[in-house]
């Protein structure tokens, strides 16, 4: 182990260079997923209003409800190539944030504890394949996740250290774009700092690091900065900034979007209605095998390792609360607040980078530990982690349909779980097929209809999209729908049991298909 361990160390810059070649090279193979092209649109269209300073409008209308700094900064980069590679542009900038959330966890685990730990959380969180599937495809969860944990890292300088008013002023700016960052993309966004902002203020003020006027100061200052940039890049609220940013943000809270059905373990679900263990259910069957492992020698290795952590970290039972706490939050979610959950995991992306903290710190106390328990449990972790990396690159690009053992026999996996819900395989699928007719009508199930066109229009001359009853082919994944003939929730791939023409495979999980309509 320990040989293994220093191999790594010894080459640790070129691992990097082939991890970060690694993330670009699937952001560009991977297809578009399925509203991705909405949120560009959006990002054109008030990019467009924006450099005009407010004089061409011929496109706008007051319906998109998003500010729009992101999207419009992505769309801006994006410009600076053909149209035919938007796409790739927009993966590739998506990704470089993803990118620079594994350094932002680096960067704030390194404050609360070390160096070794904060490398250890980095590298696990690029190998947890729900969160490294969504880098170039989710412009909007891996966004959030980026403003989240480069918040915390500010926030973190801020309450550790003295700093003149220039210098709080400049982290203050850090933290308000950030704000508007995250809030711009999911109003909702700023629930989730609900436990941070206690966190850091209860230290704040109960360890006295800062003076109560200071900190009334600072927080009136970030109000105004994040509210001045949020409304600058909403271009919605242009009509009158007072009033509807809050009746936006009234109308959020009651609102009921994204996909109305859910698959978890097998069991359907109304995604206004998932259970309360959903989140738990996802993790025991979608986290690698090896992360697991650690969880679970975690608290007993923590209990028994106690008295040396407090004294190699100061305040380590605090930190270890602060990281069980951004962990649990997600759950209380569910158990407090009516919300629509759907696609997994995906609406909680942001939290993904704290739960791989406490295997890290976990993985630290039995590194170097040489008695004959630790040494067995460290050769069991190899196997473990080689079998998740093997696993890992088997799956490319479509990391975040990842399954773990515990899900049972392959064949029946499909109706666990909803897999490529956002049908990024379709561009493989579509143009590794070889439909022979000279005019191609195709319906589609689970599929966005505009991505499906973009692909058969890219492949084939005459294609026509239609309904099921007058379609050729069916181009499907095993998204959730409502059955009309059984009355049910039901899946694609069972509602329409066709033979497939051709289809998308990773790991004997079939993913999407072209199914031949008798």
């Amino acid at each position: 182990m320990n040989k293994f361990l220093k191999l790594l160390s010894e080459n640790e810059n070129k691992i990097k260079v082939l991890l970060i070649i690694y993330a670009f090279y699937c952001s560009i193979v991977i297809g578009i997923s399925w509203d991705e092209r909405y949120y560009h649109k959006i990002g054109e269209i008030n990019l467009k209003y924006l450099l005009s300073f407010g004089l061409v409008d011929e496109d706008f209308n007051l319906k998109y409800r998003y500010s729009t700094l992101y999207w419009s900064l992505s769309s801006l980069l994006s410009q600076i190539v053909p149209d035919k590679f938007s796409i790739e542009v927009h993966h590739i900038i998506n990704t470089f944030f993803g990118l620079m959330v594994f350094i932002g966890v680096y960067q704030v685990i390194k404050k609360m504890f070390n160096k070794e730990i904060a490398k250890t959380s980095s590298y696990f969180l690029f190998f947890l394949p729900f969160f490294f599937g969504h880098l170039a495809i989710n412009n909007k969860d891996i966004i959030i996740a980026f403003a989240h944990v480069w918040i915390i890292y500010y926030l973190i300088k801020y309450t550790i250290k003295e700093y003149s008013f220039q210098g709080r002023l400049l982290i203050l700016i850090k933290i308000s774009v950030l704000t508007a960052l995250g809030t711009g993309i999911q109003l909702l966004f700023l629930g989730s700092l609900i436990p941070i902002v206690i966190i850091f203020l209860l230290n704040l003020i109960i360890l006295k690091i800062k003076k109560l006027s200071e900190i009334f100061l600072d927080f009136t200052i970030f109000l105004i900065l994040f509210y001045c940039i949020l409304i600058l890049f909403w271009v919605d609220t242009h009509q009158n900034i007072f009033v509807l940013p809050f009746k936006f943000f009234i109308n959020t809270l009651s609102l009921e979007v994204g996909w109305p059905f859910n698959l978890t373990n097998g069991k359907y679900t109304f995604s206004n209605d998932v259970p309360t263990r959903y989140l738990l259910i996802n993790y025991l069957l979608k986290l690698p095998e090896y992360i697991i492992f650690l969880y679970v020698l975690a608290f007993p290795i923590i209990f028994f390792k106690y008295k040396k952590l407090k004294e190699s970290f100061n305040n380590f039972s605090n930190k270890l609360l602060i990281i069980i706490a951004l962990i649990l939050f997600p759950n209380l979610i569910l158990i407090f607040i009516t919300y629509s959950i759907y696609d997994g995991v995906r609406l909680f992306l942001w939290a993904m980078p704290y739960l791989v903290i406490i295997p890290a710190i976990a993985f630290y106390c039995i590194k170097n530990d040489q008695r004959l328990i630790f040494i067995g449990i460290k050769i069991i972790l190899i196997i473990l982690f080689s079998f998740h990396v093997l696993n890992f690159i088997k799956i490319t690009p479509f990391h975040y349909t990842f399954l773990n053992i515990f899900n049972g026999d392959v064949k029946n996996r499909y109706q666990k779980f909803e897999n490529d819900y956002w049908s990024v395989s379709l561009k493989e699928l579509i143009l590794s097929s070889n439909l022979s007719e000279k005019k191609i009508n195709f319906a589609v199930c689970g599929v966005n209809p505009l991505v499906a066109k973009t692909y058969m229009k890219q492949k084939y001359k005459n294609v026509e999209y239609t309904d099921i009853n007058n379609a050729s082919y069916v181009i499907m994944t095993n998204r959730t729908l409502y059955s009309e003939k059984n009355q049910s929730i039901s899946n694609c791939f069972d509602e329409y049991n066709y033979e497939s023409v051709v289809e998308v495979k990773r790991n004997g999980l079939i993913l999407s298909a072209i199914k031949k309509i008798k």
